[in-house]
């Protein structure tokens, strides 16, 4: 089964993505007998989704256990004067990591970029703001910090006759 140039998911695949997000551990042969496929087709079939990009993998980490227990949201406003806009949206994506900036968002309205930080404490979070408000086109920040959070969980339910898009069902994940 080579899939490519016109490649379509169809109701066997997104049976399997389904089986694959609520139990992501799951054999290749285990899932074969729920699609009623064999397990050398559920492998091909899992290898071209990985392929096309519509199965990725991530870990995700309990930033709390981590010891990051601020969460902030920072609106950040550029200035759009010649070259300056990029070279600091680039610096900005270049300093992610080491900032503790876990999600970059370009947005419309007033501000410009919204970035989700975890830090330690106060402190560290002072200090890493003080980074971002030095760069070279950073005209103005705002900072929420987050008193609690409730993080929706998206589950696709896909039946066998699925014809259309997928229903969602959200789960919630209080931290």
């Amino acid at each position: 089964m080579t899939r490519k140039k016109d490649f379509s998911v169809d109701n066997k695949d997104r049976m399997i993505i389904d089986l694959l997000r609520t139990s992501p551990q799951i054999t290749h042969e285990e899932i074969g007998i729920q699609v009623k496929l064999s397990r050398a087709a559920v492998q091909k079939r899992v290898k071209s989704l990985e392929e096309e990009g519509i199965i990725k993998y991530a870990v995700l980490k309990n930033e709390k256990k981590l010891g990051n227990k601020i969460t902030a949201f920072i609106l950040v406003i550029l200035d759009r004067a010649g070259h300056v806009w990029n070279f600091t949206y680039n610096q900005l994506l270049d300093l992610m990591d080491s900032l503790g900036i876990l999600e970059f968002h370009h947005v419309t309205g007033d501000d410009d970029v919204i970035l989700k930080m975890k830090t330690r404490d106060i402190d560290s979070l002072e200090i890493n703001l003080m980074k971002i408000t030095q760069l070279e086109g950073v005209l103005r920040t705002r900072t929420m910090i987050c008193l609690s959070s409730v993080e929706g969980v998206y589950e696709t339910k896909i039946t066998e006759n699925f014809d259309g898009p997928p229903p969602k069902d959200i789960l919630w994940n209080f931290t």
